[in-house]
């Protein structure tokens, strides 16, 4: 839209200083990264869906380029707060509003809490609760048990879960070796992705207050029903933390919702597969 010129800009919302960026012409999407604590810059290149919608990517609250929050003011009603005031701040009135991961989360509270504020929704490699998995980390990667990386990345990825870092600097220590897991295959591509954002900070006060506070009891599903805009859930075949029996769970709950899965992805559908992430997007959009 011609009203938006791209850059990078910063509102105070809510008492935080929000960063945001504007890109690309078309409708208008708020794009909500993962994590949280990691940088909204892990979007990369957004498989070049700019190039039919504005994206306005939100550096969530104690993420990327965005201030701290006071009294550890984490919670998904916190994050979908931020997004509405910068729909209002942006004068938009019903964007498009796409969640990756935690984004996605926080994508589903934003749609039932101010559900005249958005015209679709998409919802990539997310859930409204975890299950099981949190009970048995090591069940859910048994399908790279004979990689060679294996028990190292595992160790990592159970002393996330632990609680076992102090500093960002730890935590990066960390996702180096755990995010072996979030991809079908670590492969070439895989790895040109992580040289490209192995240096966006981690930030760690807002993930433990996910990891440790909120994840353990999240269920959003009771919610879901309240959802009425159109719904894209997408997810990959070999996503190990938000896998398909929770994106079909989704799926049920939220009345106008189809389900796209990239069988050769895992979380980053849009890594492992831009162009039929591209394509699908497209059409939804």
């Amino acid at each position: 839209m011609s009203q938006f010129v791209s850059g990078e800009y910063d509102a105070v919302l809510n008492g935080v200083r929000i960063h945001y960026a504007v890109r690309g012409s078309g409708p208008v999407m708020i794009a909500h990264s993962g994590g949280p604590g990691f940088d909204a810059r892990c979007w990369d290149d957004f498989a070049k869906i700019d190039d039919f919608v504005t994206i306005i990517t939100i550096h969530p609250r104690g993420s990327g380029l965005s201030g701290d929050a006071p009294n550890d003011a984490y919670l998904l009603p916190d994050y979908a707060a931020d997004v509405e005031a910068l729909r209002v701040h942006l004068g938009l009135e019903r964007p498009i509003v796409m969640g990756w991961s935690h984004g996605g989360m926080v994508a589903q509270q934003f749609a039932f809490t101010y559900p005249d504020s958005l015209l679709k929704l998409i919802l990539l490699d997310t859930s409204a609760h975890f299950g099981e998995f949190l009970s048995d980390v090591e069940a859910a990667v048994q399908e790279f048990k004979n990689e060679p990386w294996f028990e190292k990345s595992l160790t990592a990825l159970k002393a996330e879960w632990a609680g076992e870092y102090r500093t960002g600097d730890d935590m990066t220590r960390l996702w180096a070796d755990e995010m072996k897991f979030y991809f079908k295959k670590f492969d070439a591509r895989a790895e040109a992705y992580n040289q490209r954002i192995k240096d966006l900070p981690i930030r760690i006060d807002s993930l433990k207050v996910f990891n440790d506070k909120e994840a353990p009891t999240m269920d959003l599903r009771p919610q879901l029903t309240k959802i009425t805009v159109p719904t894209l859930v997408m997810v990959g075949r070999h996503d190990f933390i938000t896998n398909v029996a929770m994106a079909e769970e989704m799926v049920k709950h939220i009345p106008n919702a189809r389900l796209e899965i990239f069988e050769d992805s895992g979380h980053f559908a849009l890594v492992e597969e831009p162009e039929k992430f591209y394509r699908v997007v497209k059409e939804f959009v």
